[in-house]
Order: C-alpha cells, then sequence, then structure tokens
C-alpha cells in the first residue's frame, strides 16, 4: 500500500474529526441538551480475551457518546485457555479502556478445555449475571445480551421480567453452528430449552443486534420480528492499530491470522497452496485444537518446508505482518451456517490494504462484489490455487485491490461512527419505553376516573 494512500486516509479521518468537533461545539453554543441513557451489557467473553469478537463491546462503549453511562458485566478471562491464572473472588471491579466492568467468578479452565468445562464456564456466570440483573437491573434504561453462547439469554430474561429493555446482540449464531459441528443435536433437552430461550429474546426484545444485512434477514425469515426493530452494527477497525502505513517492503508471504478451529476450511486452503505453485511461502498464527492436524496435513502434501504454523502472537503484533503481506486468507466451512459470516480478519485484512483470497459465504460474496477488494472463491483446491496464481503474479492488481479495501473499511466500519449508532439504538429505546409507561399512566388514570364517575 502507497503512503500517498495512507497519508490521504490520515487526512480524510482528520477532516471527519475536525467535523465532529465543529458540530460538538456548536452544539454547546446553542444550549443544546443530550439525553442521557444507561446500559449494561452483558458478555461471555471480554478484552484482555483476545478471540471471536471479545473486544466487539468495549470499542463500542468506548465510542458511545458520554450522555451513555455503561457497565459490562462479564466472567473472569479464561480465553485462550492456559493463559490466564485463575481467580476466586466472587466478583471484582475494573476498568478497561475506560469501559467499567465488574467481572463475576466462573469456572476457569486452565488446560485444553472439555465440554464439561466448557458448560461449566457459561452455566456459573449465566446464573451469577442473573443475580446481578435481579439485584442492580433498576438502575438502566436497557440490558444488551451478546450472544453467543445463548447462556447468556439467561440474565437477558431476567431483565425482560422485571420490565428492563432488552437488546439482543448476536455476533454469532452460535446455537446453529454447535449442532452443524456436531456439539449437540437438535432432538438434545439443552437444545430445545436453549432454542426456546432465543425465540422469546429475540421476539420480546425492543432492539435486535444482527452483525451483518445477511443475519438480519435470516431472522426477519425466522421469527416474528419486524425490521425496524433490527439494526445492523457489524464489527468496526481499530484503525489507529490497524493503519496501513505500518507496512514495510511487501514481503512474499501468504498469511493467516486467527483460530485453528472447526469453522475453518483449512484443507482445501491447503491443498490449493501447494497447486499454486508459487514462490510464497505460507504462514499460519493462531491456537485452536486443529493445530497439530495442520500440521500432518502439511508434512503429508510435502509443503512443511513452505508452511509454518505458529501460536497466536500478541494483537499489536498483526497488523506489520499482515500489511506486509502479499495475500491474506480467510478459509470458512461453506456448508456450514456462516453465510452471515464477515469476520474480523476479512476487515482488518481489507484496512490494512492487503488482498483477500476468501472462503465464498454470502456475506463476503457480497462485499467482494462491492468492493473488488480481493477474491472469494470456493473451497476448491484447483479453485483457491486459480486465485492464489492470479494475484501472486500481478502486483499492481493487488495495490489497487487494497486500496479499494481501505476505502471500504473506512466508510463501513469504524469504530466511532458506530459507537454513535448504537449510543442512538439506547436513546430510542428510553424515549419508546417513557412513552410506553406515560401511555400505560394515563390509561390507569383513565380507568380509576372512568370507574370513579360511575359511582351512584
Amino acid at each position: 500500500m502507497s503512503t500517498a494512500t495512507a497519508q490521504s486516509r490520515r487526512v480524510q479521518t482528520n477532516d471527519e474529526l475536525s467535523d465532529a468537533k465543529t458540530e460538538t461545539e456548536t452544539g454547546a453554543e446553542t444550549g443544546t441538551e443530550t439525553e442521557s441513557t444507561s446500559a449494561l451489557v452483558i458478555s461471555q467473553l471480554f478484552p484482555p480475551e483476545s478471540m471471536a469478537g471479545a473486544h466487539r463491546w468495549e470499542m463500542l462503549l468506548r465510542n458511545v457518546p458520554d450522555s451513555v453511562e455503561s457497565r459490562v458485566i462479564c466472567p473472569q478471562p479464561s480465553v485462550p485457555v492456559g493463559e490466564f491464572d485463575r481467580r476466586y473472588s466472587l466478583w471484582s471491579n475494573e476498568r478497561v479502556g475506560d469501559v467499567p466492568v465488574t467481572r463475576l467468578f466462573t469456572y476457569q479452565p486452565v488446560e485444553d478445555r472439555t465440554n464439561v468445562e466448557r458448560i461449566l464456564n457459561h452455566v456459573i456466570f449465566a446464573v451469577l449475571a442473573t443475580v446481578y440483573v435481579l439485584v442492580h437491573g433498576r438502575k438502566y434504561d436497557c440490558v444488551v445480551v451478546q450472544i453467543g453462547p445463548h447462556t447468556t439469554l439467561v440474565p437477558g430474561l431476567a431483565a425482560l421480567a422485571t420490565g428492563r429493555g432488552l437488546v439482543v446482540d448476536v455476533y454469532d449464531r452460535w446455537l446453529e453452528n454447535a449442532v452443524d459441528f456436531g456439539f449437540t443435536d437438535e432432538r438434545s433437552l439443552a437444545y430445545r430449552l436453549l432454542r426456546w430461550m432465543e425465540r422469546i429474546a429475540i421476539e420480546r426484545c425492543d432492539r435486535l443486534i444482527a452483525l451483518t444485512p445477511t443475519m438480519a434477514s435470516q431472522y426477519v425469515a425466522e421469527y416474528d420480528i419486524d425490521e425496524d426493530r433490527i439494526e445492523t452494527v457489524p464489527f468496526g477497525v481499530d484503525d489507529d492499530l490497524f493503519d496501513p502505513s505500518v507496512a514495510t517492503d511487501e514481503e512474499p508471504r501468504i498469511i493467516y491470522t486467527g483460530k485453528l478451529g472447526e469453522g475453518q476450511a483449512f484443507e482445501p486452503f491447503l491443498r490449493g497452496f501447494r497447486r499454486a505453485e508459487i514462490d510464497h511461502e505460507l504462514v499460519v498464527y493462531g491456537f485452536g485444537e486443529r493445530r497439530d492436524e495442520l500440521e500432518a496435513l502439511a508434512s503429508r502434501l510435502g509443503i512443511d518446508d513452505r508452511v509454518r504454523i505458529n501460536g497466536p502472537i500478541p494483537r499489536e503484533e498483526i497488523p506489520a505482518l499482515v500489511a506486509s503481506s502479499a495475500i491474506s486468507l480467510v478459509p470458512l466451512q461453506t456448508e456450514h451456517a456462516l453465510d452471515y459470516a464477515r469476520p474480523t480478519k476479512f476487515l482488518e485484512t481489507m484496512a490494512l490494504g492487503t488482498p483477500y483470497v476468501a472462503s465464498a459465504v454470502a456475506e463476503i460474496e457480497s462485499v467482494t462484489e462491492a468492493t473488488d477488494a480481493g477474491l472469494a472463491v470456493e473451497n476448491d483446491p484447483d479453485a483457491v490455487a486459480a486465485a492464489l496464481r492470479d494475484l501472486a503474479s500481478d502486483p499492481d492488481r493487488r495495490r489497487a485491490m487494497g486500496e479499494r479495501g481501505i476505502a471500504f473499511v473506512d466508510r463501513h466500519h469504524r469504530w466511532d461512527e458506530l459507537g454513535d449508532r448504537v449510543g442512538d439504538l439506547f436513546s430510542a429505546i428510553a424515549r419508546d419505553r417513557e412513552r410506553a409507561a406515560e401511555s400505560g399512566l394515563r390509561a390507569r388514570i383513565a380507568r380509576i376516573t372512568a370507574a370513579v364517575g360511575s359511582r351512584p
């Protein structure tokens, strides 16, 4: 990515910030008051955890208007497993990136967690979070529950039962994926209970936050919820961290960063890399249960001398590596319920100006058609190989794709704009509930007046 492009992006950002500052100062001069709102956010994952969107609500709450008072309820950190010491306090308070956080006790696995340990981790937190909502929930205009996992719906239903506004934020269709990957069965009692809770929460919530337009359309089709109660809020990109200017000279490297899990389609991409016969190495950074499988596959394919599979690295080191790579990979299973996915690694790759070769799930295909910032291909080794050869042989095309990716992320995935959108959503819920309360009060007064007037 050229220095000129990076400089023009920073100039645009500075202009936007200047405009925002002018608007704020104008509002102050005219004496405009901003309505205050409050929100309690319940999330199974939160920084310093670094996977599966743990940073989502930290970044959204850091960027909401000052009129929003918030608190996050989350468990003690445990993911990636083994990186955190166990804590035994029932609760503790802290601040993460200026966001007030209350951490509740739960079981913390310290080695590769079993299904039983995962269930204990989720359920204990859900029970204590429900108690917290019942005791403290009335302090807040609304309660936000982030799913998955679906166990966070338990405190969400407690919020509904106590008359709080409820926002359901779905960043992962966790229940559908659990079935697809064989972790549970649709006939099981646990599945049916979680599906029932999902239906109640989604159909009765004040707002549903969907990650992408594809996800929003899925929920409209499946549940009794109107489109006007759904807000699409994607992941944003930290433009200070994922700044394309961190790129050094491009290296003949193809890169993947992220989880090594069941949701990733590594085999066709490794086989495609072998068939492409290009003068690039493939470097993988991540953690997960499939690392040994990938190393064994690379060895069987005879490419272990050109494929390096490493453990996770600090998030701060990722941008420079991705920005100086020729191509980034985004392999996803296409036979599972992942059509809605617009992964963070996909967005961060575009933000850094590195073109991608990605699996052709519906949402990625839609973005690719709109931006031409990379290539979306079927999970077929020959298709992957052709895409890698095309991009590896054409540096000018890669550069143009990178610039289009930067522009797309800057238009649609800025945390400050997404934070404003969430702040508006909270304000709308507070206004709606205030009007409903006033309407209910007037109705009760009318009934009392009518009853008194009808007496002889």
